[in-house]
């Protein structure tokens, strides 16, 4: 951990969690939103921190989100079966992530 978390950065980690948990949002996409705050302590747990890094790490090269407006269409085929496989790899240990990240308080009032 880098830094302390703001309680505006806890409540987020909570918000984007959320949503990943009822299906709203994406693996990929809850990651990227994630990885700031997973040098803080906005998600508790060290091993929910490690595990939002990793897939950070191994999937970067993914178009996720807006970017997609500026990749070819052929390209994002591709890219898109990639972004299926990862989800599937990733699905199961990060929905877990999120459930603790959704529960947790604020580690200076535990």
């Amino acid at each position: 951990m880098d830094r302390r978390a703001s309680e505006w950065e806890r409540q987020r980690a909570k918000e984007i969690a959320a949503p990943v948990l009822d299906g709203r949002t994406t693996v990929l996409e809850a990651v990227r939103e994630l990885y700031p705050l997973a040098h803080t302590d906005a998600i508790v747990d060290e091993e929910d921190r490690t595990i939002v890094i990793v897939i950070e790490s191994e999937t970067d090269d993914l178009p996720i989100g807006e970017v997609r407006k500026l990749w070819a269409p052929d390209a994002l085929e591709v890219k898109d079966a990639e972004i299926a496989r990862a989800e599937e790899l990733y699905k199961a240990q990060f929905l877990e992530a999120c459930q603790r990240i959704a529960e947790r308080s604020n580690p200076i009032s535990e």
